[in-house]
């Protein structure tokens, strides 16, 4: 799971293990998990320090995506007290404290409310407007529909098509 074992892949034009990529890069696993008592403030300030982002610049920051995901009321709240759709988008927060070029979302709308889910596509949709380039995996074929230019259909980690959303 932690190295390959055959091939090799280019994220931005460098190898996977550049630390240079990953800093140009935004990551929410499916089951994100995260230190239980801090609260979420603290883990986007924890997690943009980690970019090196300046204090006067994070702090605005760790506001602008608080707003964003609709954690706002609740950045003083540790993390043990959220739902489980509370702690998806402090994920997607998190994913993109960096202002990421490209980021990869693993089921970003899993247990999420309706409400949840929309607030979570608009995010996406306005990083997409931005121009940042946005992977996320979903076997919820609306949300692709909603969201994707272009789609690859993937099996048994084979993928037997790819192209345009209404070519596929």
């Amino acid at each position: 799971l932690l190295r390959p074992s055959s091939g090799s892949a280019l994220i931005l034009g460098e190898p996977t293990d550049s630390v240079q990529m990953r800093r140009r890069i935004g990551y929410l696993p499916e089951n994100p998990y995260f230190y239980d008592y801090l609260t979420a403030e603290e883990l986007l300030t924890y997690a943009g320090s980690l970019f090196g982002l300046r204090r006067r610049e994070l702090g605005k920051r760790v506001s602008t995506l608080l707003e964003k995901v609709g954690l706002e009321q609740s950045r003083k709240i540790q993390l043990r007290k959220f739902s489980k759709g509370m702690i998806q988008r402090i994920g997607i927060a998190q994913a993109i404290v960096n202002d990421p070029e490209v980021v990869f979302l693993d089921e970003p709308m899993s247990g999420l409310d309706p409400l949840g889910r929309r607030e979570v596509r608009q995010v996406i949709a306005g990083l997409k407007l931005r121009g940042v380039t946005v992977f996320f995996s979903s076997h919820i074929l609306p949300d692709a529909e909603a969201l994707c230019d272009r789609v690859p259909i993937v099996n048994r980690a084979r993928m037997h098509a790819a192209g345009a959303l209404h070519a596929i």
